[in-house]
């Protein structure tokens, strides 16, 4: 009898270290992170340089965090959930140059950032397309987020996002401060392909601008103008600055229950200024 029960308990025993073994692996603490301080939110953004790291986590911001004085790079590359909480990421300065920057630079398919108001300035040296306050290029979710400050740039320039991809939303979320650059240059977002919703902008939208002349007797001038004429018009090249929204500069994709209350545009000839959209197509 006792060897019939020794038997049983480890064939017992056997099938419940079967069963631990090939069980699936549960999230766990792997999968969470949290973001007290300057020096983890650092930490974080060096890991964001590979960008499989962040997919799958849930990253926290459990304080305000001030960044003045500390040198910053943009968040390379998110594919997770990043959750604001509410709190406030202050002091940020954006001034090297290169092109897709913001807090983040760019938000994966599937990533998600909620929750947070960002306060600074985006303002990058060089080509400087594709800006924004939060995101230079956005392709997931920012939902409730504000930024509140200076984005400067050239093309695709957004208080929230200088690119939103057809798969990329922007919701519920807000700008103020001053956004401004040539081409396709918003409130919310500079060219956005995908859904707008619920956002409201307060900040001034390319209130002043600096008209170029071109000299067309120049024998290089008409190369410069077929070299920087891809995807934009002629008259921007010639004059000024061109599809100018106080929500988004030049939209093919969904517009929804936005609101504008800041001013747009400087006095000059046409372009494309819009008090909502500079152009959709």
């Amino acid at each position: 009898m006792r060897k019939r029960l020794n038997r049983l308990f480890s064939l017992l025993l056997a099938l419940g270290l079967l069963a631990a073994l090939t069980a699936p692996v549960q999230a766990g603490a792997a999968d969470a992170v949290a973001i007290s301080s300057v020096e983890d939110f650092q930490r974080f953004g060096k890991n964001c340089a590979l960008d499989t790291w962040s997919r799958g986590k849930t990253v926290r911001l459990t304080a305000d965090l001030d960044l003045m004085g500390v040198e910053f790079a943009p968040i390379p590359t998110f594919g997770g959930t990043f959750l604001g909480q509410g709190h406030t990421i202050s002091g940020l300065r954006v001034t090297a140059a290169g092109s897709t920057q913001g807090l983040f630079r760019y938000i994966q398919p599937g990533g998600v950032v909620q929750d947070l108001t960002v306060r600074g300035t985006v303002a990058p040296a060089g080509t400087r397309s594709t800006v924004g306050g939060i995101a230079g290029d956005n392709a997931g979710t920012l939902q409730n987020c504000a930024f509140h400050g200076t984005v400067q740039g050239d093309r695709a320039v957004g208080g929230i996002a200088g690119r939103n991809s057809a798969a990329g939303q922007i919701i519920a979320c807000a700008a103020s401060g001053s956004v401004s650059g040539e081409s396709a240059v918003g409130g919310i977002a500079g060219r956005s392909l995908g859904l707008l919703l619920k956002c409201e902008n307060s900040a001034g939208v390319n209130l002043t601008q600096t008209e170029r002349d071109v000299d067309l007797t120049d024998m290089d001038a008409g190369a410069a103008l077929e070299e920087r004429a891809a995807g934009e018009d002629a008259y921007h090249l010639l004059s000024g600055c061109a599809d100018t929204g106080g929500v988004v500069g030049w939209s093919s994709g969904v517009v929804q229950s936005c609101v504008n209350t800041g001013a747009v545009g400087y006095p000059h000839v046409g372009y494309n200024t819009g008090g909502i959209a500079g152009r959709q197509s």
